[in-house]
């Protein structure tokens, strides 16, 4: 799914052009970003959407964990530097198990900059709310509906 417009409009106010966002999952928005005048790393597990738009691409397959499903840890070890993490993968397959795949983000915080402002898409679904307020901490945060920046 696409970033909406506004959440775009957000990313312009806060981050300068020319700046390196951290993508988890890539698609449409990507382009946008790019177009904006980003530079972007994009995580992506799914073939069809990895170097379409840029040729930045850390391919990272879907794991099984033990209670969800997420990115294969052992692929994201020693990330570049970036100034902008955003969350909007990975997506899966509709079957049930894949329903909360993005929840697995918890679980490895430890292989992210969580310094840099966040913006955690999709969080009018319960999974992606319940990941943000997990990424949220003490931090001040702006909730927009659709979608969650954390400062």
């Amino acid at each position: 799914m696409k970033l909406c417009s506004e959440a775009l409009q957000v990313i312009e106010k806060v981050l300068p052009k020319g700046s390196t966002i951290l993508e988890l999952g890539s698609g449409d928005g990507t382009r946008d970003l790019i177009n904006l005048g980003y530079k972007m790393i994009s995580i992506e597990q799914d073939p069809k959407w990895q170097y379409i738009h840029h040729d930045n691409y850390i391919e990272a397959p879907i794991k099984k964990y033990d209670n969800y499903w997420w990115f294969d840890a052992d692929y994201l070890n020693d990330l570049p530097d970036y100034d902008f993490f955003l969350v909007d993968g990975p997506t899966g397959p509709p079957e049930e198990e894949f329903n909360n795949c993005r929840i697995g983000l918890l679980d490895h915080k430890y292989l992210f900059n969580l310094s840099v402002p966040i913006l955690v898409d999709d969080t009018n679904r319960l999974n992606e709310i319940n990941l943000a307020k997990g990424l949220i901490g003490d931090r001040q945060y702006t909730d927009y509906g659709r979608f969650i920046l954390i400062h």
